[in-house]
C-alpha cells in the first residue's frame, strides 16, 4: 500500500513544482496579449519626477488617452493644464496661457521611449519594444516587471532604462532611469497623488510600484 503511495506522491510533487515553475517565469507575449487595449481608451495618472537640483520632487496628474486613429495624448490637469498630443513623429504640446509647441521626437529620445514602450504595451506589440529595446520580463504573471534598455546609443545617453511593474493584465507604474541618477515615476490608473504613499519618496513609491506594498 505504501509503496503505491509513493509514485503517486512523486508525481503530484513534480505537477506542483512545475506548476510553481511556470508561475514564476511568466511568458512575454502571453503578457502582451492580456495587456492590449483597443482605442480608444483613457486612464488616469500621477507623474513624480526626481531631480538633484530639486528639494521636492515635481507632481503632475491627468489622463492618457489612445485615440481610435492610434494617436497618444497625455493630459495634464494639475497643477497646471497641458496637452501632449503625438502622432507619429510629431508632437503638439498646449499649455493653457501659452502659444502650441511643435517638435520632432528626434528631439526628445527620452519622450520617445516613454511613448514607444507605452504604445507597444497598448497595442500588445513585441516587434515594436524589440525593435527600440532589450527586453527582460521577471516575476509571475499576478505581479511581474518587464525592464526595457535601449538599443539606440542616442536613446542611451538620455534614458538608462524604463521599467514597467504591473498586476495581472495591467500596468501599475513606468519608471524611466537617467544615466544621472534622476527619474520620473509615472503611476497608471491614481487619480490623485495622495492616492500613492506619503511623503512621495523614490524609494517608497518604487516598493509600491513593485506590488511590495499598499498606499
Amino acid at each position: 500500500m505504501m509503496s503505491g503511495m509513493i509514485p503517486r506522491l512523486a508525481v503530484a510533487c513534480l505537477a506542483l513544482a512545475t506548476t510553481a515553475l511556470h508561475a514564476a517565469e511568466p511568458d512575454l507575449d502571453a503578457l502582451l496579449e492580456r495587456l492590449a487595449r483597443p482605442a480608444p481608451d483613457t486612464t488616469s495618472f500621477v507623474e513624480v519626477r526626481f531631480s538633484s537640483l530639486l528639494e521636492t520632487p515635481i507632481v503632475v496628474s491627468g489622463r492618457l488617452e489612445h485615440r481610435q486613429d492610434g494617436s497618444l495624448v497625455r493630459r495634464v490637469d494639475s497643477p497646471y493644464r497641458e496637452v501632449t498630443e503625438l502622432r507619429g513623429e510629431n508632437v503638439t504640446v498646449e499649455r493653457e496661457g501659452s502659444k502650441p509647441r511643435h517638435f520632432s521626437l528626434n528631439r526628445a529620445p527620452e519622450l520617445r521611449g516613454m511613448l514607444v514602450s507605452f504604445a507597444a504595451l497598448l497595442q500588445g506589440d513585441r516587434q515594436m519594444l524589440d525593435r527600440y529595446f532589450v527586453v527582460a520580463l521577471q516575476g509571475t504573471d499576478a505581479r511581474w516587471e518587464i525592464a526595457l534598455s535601449p538599443r539606440d546609443a542616442k536613446l542611451k545617453r538620455r534614458l538608462s532604462r524604463i521599467t514597467v511593474n504591473g498586476r495581472d493584465d495591467r500596468p501599475r507604474c513606468f519608471t524611466l532611469e537617467e544615466p544621472d541618477a534622476d527619474a520620473s515615476l509615472m503611476a497608471i490608473g491614481v487619480e490623485r497623488p495622495g492616492d500613492l504613499p506619503q511623503p512621495l519618496e523614490q524609494r517608497a513609491l518604487e516598493t509600491w510600484c513593485a506590488g511590495e506594498t499598499t498606499p
